[in-house]
């Protein structure tokens, strides 16, 4: 519908920028809707000025991005300007919150289907390759349209607005195989004639009255006769040429006199909200009005014009024929939802009656009748140049600029004012109205289900410009004319951009960069294809050099890309495919050897056997490789045996970097960095993603953090002794690993350890890291060695054992090995071995072998150990000699919420090992006597060891052996230092099983503090068993089912505050009224 406006005045020609009020003056409705139109010009000339005809938002990339699915199209969320026009997409889907607008919107893209401005959307083309574009228009809302827009406490609505309306619609023509977005408009069939404007005019004017012949009467007046001042909207109701076949209809009240549909009555019956205001600008008897609801306006068709009989007015029911089409009309009558649905409404023209021409010298020539039978109430454009009378002196006249004439919709508005019978004048005047504005979207390939996106983006790419020092086409690569290879060697000294445009480049022979310096070589994406059967690209001695946006394809004969001795080399936004296979040679996407410094590789994807690796025994290749300053950084890595591996003669400079990497599959290793750390080099690997079946991260360097990385095992490992998450192992250096850090890891999956170190590592720091479902947690294994180690906050649960000799298998959650000092706090260590399959012969939570200074504080060990009776051994803290001091505080340690006995040895505390000792007829454990013969081997749980002298032991662990010496002799019936110290300070030690809770042994003394110790047993074993020269108790509160709860071997003994359900024993006299039993 149109608005009740006096005029409208806005001409673009005078280049007004502003309305300003007059002090006290009348501010009329045509001033402030000046004031509109012009910013509304200035801001659509504003951004077809910058961004272009069609652009898509920066801050919406996907905005009316066509996705092909199912036969069917997805539209993109977002803006898109057309010829300075917002066409704004809110999507579909789910709600969410625009902080940009402050305002809400769809996450989702918006199916074909449900667009909000094509409620029934045409059928989509079911074969061929179609253009699908955007149509954009303003129009036109009233409370016609949107009752909304009556504001409730005035009753009345009090203005319309200007809503801009989008569709996505499909072009009717098919094109060719040859069409691209880039295709000319006139070469595209059928878009020309969709695009082009209308090329309709219109002329006013006025009956000048023909003179009288007699003297003595005053002639008429000629301009405009009207009593009212009125604005005059034309209309074309049927396209076409003047006298081909275009219609109108006119109104004096710019078409603003209608009523919304309150019930079909009928197909010939309708009930209307009201007659109108009056009945001047109300719905009378006998007018000519049209019918339209938003399906019809949206689908851009017609309106029905009907004659309407109202033949009561109090009932506001308005009859008519022939009857409305079955497209407008309700499954049943009556019915007054519909229109309500598809805000029907009917609005009138004021075309009545006889039709006159204008034929010269004031004369007019009937034209039409539309009173006669038959009449469809619509006026027939007539030829060029006739001039129609339509009321009061008013005329027009029509024409056409070309041979296209008349488009549905086109209008024109011209005001006539009384006070001076003028009519405002227009001359051949183009319609003001409705301008369709359109763009292209993409091409729709409709059996292969793609869409090529012909959208612009903001802000565009860059033209034709100094980018390109040589620019080599796949004909001139292929012909010899400009070859890859004679592009480079142009450049070679002088540097410059090589520029490959889209096409395949089949290469002969690779690609040398040898010597060169400053060149660039860039293709346009995926679709710059470059093929070799062995090595696209050899880099030797060059220097600040770039490949970048291209595809590599090797048949695999070679590495696909060489890099042998280069400063400042950059590989982008390459995909790199590496066929396995051929002549069973090891080919990689990239190969590094000799000096490399500076080497980025960032923003690639691999596929290949091996990702990315030194090549340092390759023929022809130096024999060593020395990476300084690399940095591997957001790649996919898909490969066939490793990611990225560094082995062999391998040097390490500066500082290097791989990090926010992907890998998958990858079966032999994700990333595996071996060699020499120089000094003040470093090595961060860090933010990657593993999903693969082999070893995750191998780290065989010092100086390394290993942080932030996911790395998960996804099945199956070809490795016969299980796979590692993330390992340390062996390089070059005899004397070990200076530094490592491992911190904040994820590491789930692994059939053998979460995270292993396997090698001797001077300071070692493992925190923060979460290891889950592998076969051990966090371990030092028999190679490891270590000065310094800190084991903290560290999450490790459901530990289930990992592949190898059942009978010597042994589960941790965290284990310690040969370190002068380390510290183990803060972690949380559950379910280790619960549902062990396998003979197990420890399953511990904490264990500390062979460390000569310990601390283990803070920590958080349950369920450890199968639920039920098991074989072996099973220890929450498990503290192994030799040893020299070991704090324990503060821990909390419980085999598991049940109350069960159990016949398992299971101790929630074991420090200085178990030593043999007999079994009375009772099954209780003998007392030990710390003056017991000297022996010289001694077996504990997963260690024996052989006291060859005084200081020195043989410990043998698994398949390892050492020699541990101490600071001070060894007892003689243990391998405990003389002196050695054990503090038990303020832990929680609850056991069930055949053993005792806890056995402390120290060849110095103990001192065991403020403890809760409790045992479920088969009333066989005292809770608490100390052995050292020197016990000091204190505060403690030890639970046992039998007497004694807590059994004594010592020389001297200071016991205070302790409370017992069963007594302690030995204790001396002097001690026994300072402790209780309860």
């Amino acid at each position: 519908m149109a608005t009740d406006l006096s005029r409208i005045r806005h001409d673009p020609l005078l280049d007004w920028s502003g309305v300003q009020l007059k002090q006290g003056g009348v501010l009329l409705d045509a001033d402030a809707n000046e004031l509109v139109a012009v910013l509304d010009r200035r801001l659509r000339a504003l951004a077809s000025d910058v961004l272009g005809r069609s652009t898509v938002s920066q801050t919406t990339p996907d905005a009316f991005r066509i996705t092909a699915s199912g036969g069917g199209l997805q539209i993109g969320r977002g803006r898109m300007y057309v010829d300075g026009l917002l066409a704004e997409n809110h999507g579909g889907g789910e709600a969410a919150f625009d902080p940009l607008l402050a305002e809400p919107h769809a996450l989702d893209p918006l199916d074909y289907t449900a667009q909000p401005y094509l409620t029934d959307a045409p059928d989509l083309p079911t074969a061929g390759r179609r253009l699908v574009y955007l149509d954009a228009w303003n129009r036109e809302v009233t409370a016609l349209e949107d009752p909304s827009l009556v504001e409730s406490a005035v009753g009345v609505d009090a203005s319309s607005r200007l809503q801009t309306v989008w569709q996505v619609r499909v072009l009717d023509s098919q094109l060719g195989t040859g069409a691209s977005c880039a295709t000319p408009d006139g070469e595209l069939p059928g878009w020309s004639a969709l695009t082009a404007p209308s090329e309709g005019r219109l002329t006013t004017g006025t009956y000048e009255v023909p003179p009288l012949s007699d003297p003595c009467e005053l002639p008429p007046t000629g301009g405009y006769r009207g009593l009212e001042n009125q604005l005059y909207r034309v209309e074309i109701h049927d396209p076409g040429l003047p006298g081909g076949g275009a219609t109108f209809k006119w109104s004096r009240e710019n078409a603003s006199v209608g009523a919304r549909v309150a019930a079909f009555v009928s197909a010939t019956e309708l009930e209307l909200e009201t007659l109108g205001r009056d009945e001047v600008l109300g719905l009378r008897d006998g007018d000519w009005v049209e019918i339209l609801d938003d399906a019809r306006e949206f689908a851009q068709l017609p309106a029905e014009i009907r004659r309407i009989s109202i033949e009561d007015p109090g009932n506001r029911r308005a009859t008519f024929a022939p009857a409305l089409p079955a497209d407008m009309l309700p499954p049943a009558f009556p019915d007054d939802a519909l229109p309500a649905q598809r805000n029907l409404r009917v609005r009138r023209w004021d075309q009545a009656g006889k039709v006159f021409r204008v034929t010269g010298a004031g004369n007019t020539a009937q034209l039409q009748d539309l009173d006669a039978p038959g009449s469809t109430g619509l006026i027939a454009v007539p030829a060029a140049g006739t001039e129609l009378i339509l009321e009061h002196g008013v005329t027009v006249s029509f024409a056409s600029a070309g041979t296209n004439g008349f488009k549905r919709g086109d209008w024109w508005t011209f005001a006539a004012r009384t006070a001076d019978a003028s009519v405002e004048p227009l001359e051949a005047a183009p319609p003001r109205g409705t301008h369709h504005h359109y763009a292209r979207l993409g091409i729709w390939d409709i059996a292969s289900g793609s869409v090529s996106d012909c959208r612009t983006p903001w802000p565009p790419g860059g033209g034709d410009d100094c980018g390109c020092s040589q620019c080599v086409t796949p004909e001139s690569h292929a012909s010899g004319q400009l070859t890859i290879q004679a592009a480079v060697d142009r450049l070679r000294d002088r540097g410059g951009t090589v520029c490959l445009t889209p096409g395949n480049y089949a290469l002969q022979e690779p690609v040398f960069l040898r010597g060169a310096r400053a060149i660039t070589i860039r293709g346009q994406g995926a679709t710059t294809i470059v093929t070799a059967a062995g090595s696209a690209f050899v880099v030797e001695t060059g220097m600040a050099l770039c490949i970048e946006k291209l595809s590599v394809l090797s048949a695999g004969l070679e590495s696909a890309i060489r890099i042998q001795t280069a400063l400042g080399v950059t590989l982008r936004e390459l995909i790199v495919f590496a066929y396995d296979g051929i002549r069973d040679r090891r080919s990689a996407a990239v190969a590094l050897s000799g000096l490399c410094a500076g080497i980025t590789l960032r923003d690639n994807l691999f596929v290949a056997p091996d990702g990315i690796r030194t090549e340092t025994a390759n023929e022809g290749a130096p024999a060593f490789a020395l990476l300084g300053a690399l940095a591997i950084e957001h790649n996919i890595l898909a490969c066939q045996r490793n990611g990225i591996v560094f082995d062999g003669s391998v040097g390490h400079l500066w500082d290097s970097r791989i990090g926010d990497n992907q890998f998958t599959d990858c079966p032999s290793n994700g990333i595996r960095v071996l060699g020499l750390a120089t000094a003040g080099s470093s090595l961060r690997v860090e933010g990657n993603n593993l999903n693969l079946t082999g070893h995750g991260i191998v780290c065989g360097t010092g100086n390394a953090w290993i942080e932030s990385n996911r790395v998960h095992g996804t099945g199956d490992t070809p490795h016969v002794d299980g796979n590692d998450g993330i390992a340390l192992v062996p390089g070059l250096d005899r004397a070990g690993a200076s530094q490592v850090h491992v911190l904040a890891n994820q590491v789930s999956g692994f059939r053998n350890t979460g995270i292993a170190i396997r090698a001797r590592i001077g300071d070692l720091i493992a925190k923060l890291n979460v290891v889950r479902d592998c076969g051990n947690g966090i371990v030092m294994a028999e190679d490891a060695e270590s000065d310094s180690a800190s084991i903290e906050n560290n999450h490790v649960r459901d530990i289930t054992g990992a592949p190898g000799d059942a009978d010597r298998a042994i589960v941790a959650g965290i284990s310690v090995l040969r370190t002068a000092a380390a510290t183990i706090a803060g972690n949380q260590v559950r379910d280790i071995a619960r549902n062990a399959q396998q003979r197990i012969s420890l399953s511990a939570g904490i264990v500390a072998t062979g460390v000569t200074r310990s601390r283990i504080h803070g920590n958080e060990v349950s369920g450890i150990g199968p639920v039920g009776d098991f074989n072996g051994a099973g220890v929450g803290l498990l503290v192994q000699a030799p040893l020299d001091r070991t704090e324990i505080a503060h821990n909390q340690v419980q085999r598991d919420d049940q109350t069960q006995a159990g016949s398992g040895a299971w101790y929630a505390l074991l420090v200085g090992g178990v030593a043999s000792r007999g079994v009375n007829d009772a099954g209780a454990v003998a007392d030990l006597d710390l003056t017991a013969a000297a022996a010289a081997v001694h077996h504990t749980v997963n260690v024996s060891t052989v006291r060859l002298d005084t200081r020195r032991t043989l410990v043998l662990s698994g398949d390892r052996a050492y020699i541990a010496t101490a600071a001070t002799d060894l007892l003689a019936a243990s391998v405990l230092a003389r002196g050695s110290v054990a503090t038990v300070i303020g832990n929680m030690l609850i056991a069930r099983g055949g053993s005792v809770a806890v056995e402390v042994r120290a060849g110095g003394e103990i001192m065991f503090s403020d403890n809760c110790c409790e045992l479920f047993d088969n009333a066989q074993n005292p809770a608490v068993r100390l052995v050292a020269p020197v016990l000091v108790l204190n505060a403690n509160r030890v639970r046992s089912v039998t007497k004694p709860s807590v059994q004594l071997v010592s020389q001297s003994v200071a016991a205070l505050g302790n409370i017992t359900t069963h007594g302690i024993d030995p204790l001396p006299t002097q001690w026994q009224p300072f402790n209780l039993n309860a």
